[in-house]
C-alpha cells in the first residue's frame, strides 16, 4: 500500500478506528448532549458559566490535531474549503464592526472549528463509513436518553409548558427530536451506500424514529418523514429515466398542490401542524428585525452578538414583540442582523451551488444520498431555526460536510478499491466539482500499472438538527 497520506489506509486498521471514535466523540459534543440538562440548566449559553467554554478548548485541539494530520486529503477538497473559508473571513470581519468585538472574534474562532470539522470528516472517511460513524453515535445517545426518560424522567422528561415529552439527554423536546433525525438519516444513508451492519442500522433507525415520536416535535417528525420518503424516492430514481421522470412529474404534482393550499388557504396548513398563522409570534420578530437590519444592511451588527441582554437594537425588537426574543427563529434573518447582506449573500452562493450540485451529481456522491437528504433538510429548517453558522452546534457542522461533499472531488478519484490500493504508487488528482461544468466531468488518464484491466474505484464491501442552545462554548 502506498505511503502516502492521500491514499485511504485498511478501515480495520487501528490507526482508522481511533480515528472513527475520535470523531464519534466529535460528534457527540457538538450535538451537545448532556449539556443542556447537567451543566446550563439555566441556558445561561457560558455567558456566564467559563465551565462551558473551557470545556471545548481539547475538542478544538483534536479538531486542529486531525485535520493537520489529513491536510493532504483536506486540499482535495480545494473548491468547498475556499466557499467556507469566505464565509468564515467575513464573521472574522465582522468583528471590526461589532459593538462587542471581542465577543465576535471569540464566538467567531468557535464557528471556524465546527466548520473545520465538516470539511475534515468528508476529507477522511468516504460517505458509508462517514454514515456509519454518526449513525453509531446516535444509537448510543438514543439508547441512553430513552433509559433515561424511563429510569430518571426527572432528566429525560419534561416537566414544564410540553410536561410529558421526552428530551432525553438533551435541553428541551425540539433538541432530541432533531438529534434523532440525524442519526435515523445516517443510518439509512449506510444501508443504501451497502454498508454490512444492516442489523445495527435497522435498530438505529427504529430506535431513533420511537424517540422523535415520543418527543411529540412535529418539526422533527416532518423531517423523519422526508428523510424515509427522500432515499425511497431517490432510489427508485437510479432504475431508469422512465422511473426518474414519473417520480419528478409527482413531485412537482404534489408540491404544487401543496402550495396551491398553501396559498389560497394557510389556516389549514397551521391547524393541521398545530401553529397559529403567526407562527407563535414569529412574524412578528420577523417583522420588527427586518427595520433593525435596514440600519446597517450590508455588514449588520457583528457576528453573534445582536441577541446579547445589552443590544440596543435587539432590546428594540423585545421592545416591538413585548417579549425577552432570544433569537429570529429564522437563521437568513438572523444572519441579516449580524453579517448584513454580503454575509448573507456569501451563504446563499454557497448553498446554492451545492443544491446546484445535487441535482447533477447525487448518484456520483456515493454516500448513500446523505449529502443530498441532509441539506435538503437543513435548507428547510433554516427558515424557523438559526442553524447557519451555527458555533459548536452539529447541524453547521454536517451542513459544512454536505457542502464539500457535493462539491468535492468525485468519489471515483478519492476511494480506491482495496485490491487496487497495492497498485497505485502515485495519487490520481482530483478534480472538484466546478459550477460551469455540470454535464461533463473528465476523468483522469489511466495508471500504467494497470491498464490492461479497467480500474472500478470505490467499490469497497460495505461501503441535523441539533440546537444551539450550549453551543456557548464561545
Amino acid at each position: 500500500m502506498t505511503q502516502d497520506n492521500t491514499a485511504l489506509e485498511d478501515q480495520s486498521q487501528p490507526a482508522r478506528t481511533l480515528e472513527a471514535v475520535a470523531c464519534g466523540f466529535i460528534v457527540f459534543m457538538l450535538s451537545n448532549a448532556l449539556i443542556g440538562p447537567l451543566l446550563d440548566p439555566t441556558q445561561a449559553g457560558g455567558e456566564d458559566m467559563p465551565v462551558l467554554r473551557l470545556m471545548w478548548l481539547p475538542v478544538y485541539g483534536l479538531i486542529l490535531g486531525l485535520a493537520l494530520w489529513r491536510l493532504p486529503r483536506l486540499l482535495r477538497f480545494w473548491f468547498p474549503v475556499a466557499l467556507c473559508c469566505l464565509m468564515i473571513g467575513w464573521v472574522f470581519a465582522s468583528a471590526s464592526w461589532s459593538f462587542d468585538p471581542g465577543t465576535t472574534q471569540r464566538r467567531a474562532v468557535a464557528a471556524a472549528f465546527t466548520t473545520l470539522f465538516g470539511l475534515y470528516f468528508v476529507a477522511s472517511f468516504d460517505g458509508r463509513r462517514m454514515a456509519e460513524i454518526i449513525a453509531a453515535t446516535f444509537l448510543i445517545l438514543a439508547a441512553v436518553g430513552l433509559l433515561a426518560a424511563i429510569a430518571y424522567p426527572k432528566m429525560g422528561v419534561q416537566h414544564d409548558i410540553n410536561a410529558g415529552d421526552w428530551r432525553g439527554l438533551w435541553f428541551e423536546k425540539n433538541q432530541m427530536g432533531a438529534m434523532m433525525v440525524q442519526g435515523a438519516l445516517a443510518a439509512v444513508a449506510a444501508l443504501a451506500a451497502g454498508s454490512r451492519r444492516r442489523t445495527t442500522l435497522i435498530a438505529t433507525i427504529l430506535l431513533c424514529g420511537f424517540m422523535v415520536l415520543m418527543s411529540k416535535s412535529k418539526t422533527s417528525l416532518v423531517c423523519l418523514m422526508i428523510v424515509l420518503a427522500g432515499a425511497g424516492t431517490l432510489t427508485l430514481m437510479r432504475r431508469g429515466p422512465a422511473t426518474a421522470i414519473l417520480l419528478v412529474w409527482l413531485g412537482v404534482t404534489v408540491g404544487g398542490f401543496a402550495a396551491l393550499i398553501m396559498w389560497l388557504s394557510p389556516e389549514t396548513v397551521y391547524a393541521a401542524l398545530g401553529k397559529d398563522p403567526s407562527l407563535t409570534g414569529r412574524t412578528e420578530i420577523w417583522e420588527s428585525l427586518l427595520r433593525q437590519s435596514a440600519k446597517a444592511p450590508l455588514t449588520g451588527y457583528g457576528y453573534a452578538v445582536f441577541w446579547r441582554e445589552d443590544s440596543v437594537p435587539a432590546n428594540w425588537v423585545r421592545h416591538d414583540t413585548g417579549w425577552n426574543v432570544p433569537t429570529a427563529h429564522n437563521g437568513w434573518l438572523d444572519m441579516l442582523v449580524q453579517l448584513g447582506w454580503i454575509g448573507v449573500c456569501l451563504i446563499a452562493v454557497t448553498l446554492g451551488l451545492a443544491v446546484l450540485a445535487a441535482l447533477f451529481r447525487f448518484r456520483r456522491v456515493a454516500d448513500g444520498y446523505w449529502a443530498t437528504l441532509y441539506l435538503a433538510i437543513f435548507l428547510l429548517v433554516t427558515f424557523s431555526e438559526s442553524f447557519i453558522l451555527e458555533r459548536n452546534g452539529l447541524a453547521w457542522a454536517m451542513a459544512c460536510a454536505a457542502i464539500a461533499r457535493l462539491l468535492g472531488p468525485a468519489p471515483a478519484e478519492t476511494r480506491p478499491s482495496h485490491d487496487e490500493e497495492d497498485a497505485i504508487t502515485t495519487p490520481l488528482p482530483a478534480t472538484p466539482w466546478v459550477p460551469q461544468s455540470v454535464e461533463i466531468e473528465l476523468s483522469p488518464l489511466p495508471n500504467p500499472a494497470f491498464c490492461t484491466q479497467s480500474p472500478t474505484f470505490g467499490r469497497r464491501q460495505g461501503s441535523p438538527f441539533g440546537s444551539g442552545m450550549a453551543t456557548g462554548a464561545a
